[in-house]
């Protein structure tokens, strides 16, 4: 029996050995240089070229407080699906166990020949909460999501052909590293959230924005698009009737930066 159990840690540590190997470039390095919650940003992952050799890491930085009052103890990431065929993740700390105040990383590698398109990233888990009215609490990355500026995981990677540009839009025009320069001079408030189709949107900001409103399904489709040029107080209704029940991503896009909030249709 324990010459077995032997043999059992040996083969699983060869597995593990073994797929680390393809995570050689980049290593999963942790740093805590960027003060986002996921970087680069959900949508800033390099591309991934049908047929060659492809690496990317995200880093993880957990706030030790959110939404003002709320303290994060952990949030746990136990899978991550939706993957091209071909390419898979690791992560560090291995356990998947980001604590508040802490940071780790996630990378991504290997080879695929699925379709171009974009293929939005299911993260399951849950995180450690703790109030001053409800104590400590487990929530699922679902009921997180419906929390202001909670640190929901929400990443999607793109196959293109190879030679082809990564995005339709100019290269770091909408797409920033790190946390929005927006985001440190603004506040977004989307309610009510969840919503049975309509939702108010506030934002307030210290200085002239121009840009987009944009609302995507999990798929990464845009079912809702509204220019943006404000300064101060602005406020909008945007209607998603017609849209299917389930999570979307609402971001504001400018030049300067990208500001987003999970909303829930119900």
């Amino acid at each position: 029996m324990r010459k077995l159990f032997l043999i059992t840690i040996i083969f699983f540590a060869s597995l593990g050995f073994a797929f680390s190997q393809g995570f050689s470039s980049p290593p999963c390095v942790i740093t805590l240089n960027d003060t986002g919650y996921y970087t680069p940003y959900y949508d800033s992952l390099p591309c991934i070229e049908q047929g060659l050799p492809y690496s990317s890491s995200m880093q993880v930085g957990m706030p030790a407080v959110f939404n003002s009052s709320i303290l994060l103890d952990s949030l746990v990431i136990t899978s991550i699906t939706g993957l091209p065929q071909g390419i898979a993740y690791v992560q560090n700390p291995p356990s998947g166990v980001y604590y508040g105040g802490s940071g780790g990383c996630i990378a991504f590698a290997g080879t695929t020949s699925n379709d171009t398109g974009s293929y939005p990233l299911g993260f399951t888990g849950y995180a450690v909460i703790s109030t001053q009215s409800s104590g400590t609490q487990i929530f699922s990355f679902s009921q997180l999501a419906e929390i202001q500026d909670a640190p929901v995981p929400v990443y999607q990677l793109h196959v293109i052909s190879p030679g082809d540009s990564c995005f339709s839009e100019p290269a770091g025009f909408y797409y920033t590293l790190g946390i929005s320069n927006l985001l440190a001079s603004s506040q977004l408030n989307v309610y009510p959230n969840p919503s049975s189709g309509d939702f108010n949107l506030e934002l307030t900001t210290d200085k002239s924005i121009t840009g987009q409103i944009i609302v995507t399904d999990i798929t990464g489709k845009t079912v809702y698009r509204q220019p943006l040029n404000t300064s101060g107080l602005y406020k909008n209704t945007i209607s998603l009737n017609n849209c299917a029940r389930g999570l979307y991503l609402l971001q504001i896009k400018t030049a300067e930066g990208l500001v987003s909030k999970s909303i829930s249709l119900q």
